[in-house]
């Protein structure tokens, strides 16, 4: 038996009311309910996501839901950014 990662995502649900974040358990793990600016942040799978922010959008509490980007971007930011410093760098010290 291997265990395996599943790919999730983070799931920023704009409220009109906080009252009703706790409905939200049913489509991932709610991590964190804002007090001030009426914000959940719930993880789901990434599997079917589209479909899932469909279904909460449905309901009356909510807002706007705001897909995380992290999974989408590029950790290591590639080597372009160190060459171009390097190059600026030479070019100042030489002069």
């Amino acid at each position: 038996m291997t265990f395996e990662l599943q790919p999730r995502r983070a799931l920023y649900i704009y409220l009109k009311n906080k009252r009703h974040a706790s409905q939200l358990k049913k489509f991932g793990q709610l991590t964190y309910v804002s007090q001030k600016m009426d914000f959940a942040m719930i993880y789901v799978d990434d599997i079917n996501i589209d479909q899932k922010i469909d279904k909460i959008k449905q309901y009356k509490f909510v807002k706007d839901v705001v897909q995380s980007p992290r999974p989408d971007i590029d950790p290591d930011l590639g080597d372009v950014h160190d060459d171009i410093f390097f190059e600026n760098y030479d070019e100042e010290s030489v002069n």
